[in-house]
């Protein structure tokens, strides 16, 4: 999600006159996870479930739950909802911070809106501007930091070798997944599905982004049927995102771009964007995201590029512990795309939101001496804004590194450390990875791990 950060300043105050915890994204943005019957707004706070009760006559409760209700009433009485913490944490720090919650307020789809949204008393039934949504668990792919409930892949291996045994827990436990109600259902019969569908030509009026997420989304037939139904009907106010891992096989990407080409050129959208993940280069790359190939990740990337001049690319970089080491050649990299590729009709974007969970992947856990590099990166980055980095991507690492230097109970990053370890350990013997040669950078902070298990 991108914005006009020369208003930040003017919608922060704005916001904060509200309430000091006043927050559009609450109201305008909502993600749905169909196949587990879960929602949030925004992306940050953890998911709830949608009561199928709520849904029986009224299929807006996809997003205006009761519980989410809840949280708005207490927004406009300067309240902080507790689920919101990681902005309320970077607001805590020293100096004035900008958090999410600031960011937020200058997009385009929540700042026309100010003024309704400040008048509001909270329980109203609203529709959201900005929708993402995932049908499907499907994915091939087994990211370090993602889990059963959203990746079938990674549900397949913990079904036949079990969970990592951490320091003091299993770590993605399919028992827990069960007692807490995130396993997948399947797409037919689902009834979040359904409600969806049942919502949708109401919902489509009034969107102004609507991404579809996953799992991954190529993999689910409801992404062919939105793009088909769009192809019908036209939204041309709509700008339609469909992340992809770009690691699917050839007659699925071939199917996509089939759709994508006409989309596009008859106008059916105001604008397509590939929403793509990558959180550091090369064959780091492919060691947190396993099942990514990082040269079939860039070919498919330049075709997409080449075939839609006028569509856009955002990456999505989860920062987090093993993001730091390669991150300039990672920055250097989107340089050179942006400098190819970038034209009049399209930009090639980044967005950097800072890991929290797992913990043990959190870039909070590193030796101090990590700090230095993620200060290195940002000198660099300044240095190269206006010729290839933007302002903003530079403001999302200073707060990153004031974050990882913020203070944090002793203990707790001890184990987390060694979670760490025991983690990439597993990871390495299952997956026939190898940690320090694919971060030889990172060798004292391993071996410092591994000394305290």
């Amino acid at each position: 999600m991108f914005g006009e950060i020369d208003k930040l300043e003017e919608m922060k105050k704005k916001v904060n006159e509200v309430s000091p915890s006043f927050c559009m994204a609450k109201w305008m943005h909502v993600t749905f996870h169909l196949m587990t019957g879960q929602t949030h707004s925004c992306y940050l706070p953890p998911t709830h479930k949608i009561p199928l009760k709520e849904l029986d006559d009224n299929p807006t409760a996809l997003h205006n739950t009761k519980y989410k209700k809840e949280q708005r009433k207490k927004m406009l009485k300067g309240e902080r909802p507790s689920e919101c913490s990681i902005c309320w944490n970077i607001e805590d720090l020293p100096g004035d911070q900008v958090s999410d919650r600031h960011m937020r307020s200058v997009d385009s789809w929540t700042m026309p809106f100010f003024d309704k949204l400040k008048n509001l008393k909270g329980d109203e039934n609203i529709n959201p501007t900005y929708v993402e949504v995932s049908f499907s668990s499907a994915c091939n792919f087994k990211c370090s930091y993602c889990s059963p409930h959203v990746s079938t892949a990674w549900k397949e291996e913990v079904v036949k070798k079990g969970s990592y045994q951490l320091t003091d827990y299993q770590h993605q436990d399919m028992k827990w997944f069960k007692e807490n109600e995130l396993m997948p259902m399947e797409e037919e019969g689902n009834p979040y599905i359904e409600s969806f569908w049942k919502w949708w030509p109401d919902l489509s009026k009034d969107l102004m982004f609507f991404r579809i997420t996953g799992g991954e989304p190529l993999l689910s037939k409801h992404t062919y049927k939105v793009m088909e139904w769009i192809n019908k009907n036209s939204l041309p106010k709509l700008e339609l995102s469909i992340n992809s891992n770009l690691g699917i096989h050839e007659k699925q990407y071939e199917k996509f771009l089939s759709l994508l080409k006409p989309m596009i050129e008859d106008g059916k959208v105001k604008q397509f964007i590939l929403h793509t993940s990558i959180d550091t280069y090369g064959d780091q790359a492919e060691y947190i995201r396993n099942g990514l190939n990082f040269k079939t990740f860039e070919k498919n990337l330049v075709r997409y590029l080449e075939e839609n001049p006028k569509a856009p690319v955002a990456f999505m970089c989860t920062f987090n512990c093993l993001s730091v080491v390669g991150f300039r050649n990672f920055i250097d990299w989107v340089i050179g795309l942006r400098k190819r590729y970038t034209n009049e009709h399209r930009g090639i974007l980044l967005d950097i939101p800072h890991l929290q969970f797992p913990s043990f992947m959190s870039a909070r856990i590193l030796s101090d001496d990590y700090h230095l590099k993620m200060q290195q990166h940002i000198d660099y980055m300044n240095s190269r804004i206006n010729d290839g980095v933007n302002k903003a991507e530079v403001i999302k690492m200073e707060r990153i590194l004031e974050w990882m230097k913020s203070p944090i109970d002793k203990a707790e990053k001890l184990k987390a450390q060694k979670d760490f370890y025991l983690f990439f350990k597993e990871h390495d013997k299952r997956r026939a990875t190898n940690f320090l040669k694919t971060f030889p950078e990172m060798t004292d902070f391993w071996q410092n791990c591994a000394k305290e298990v």
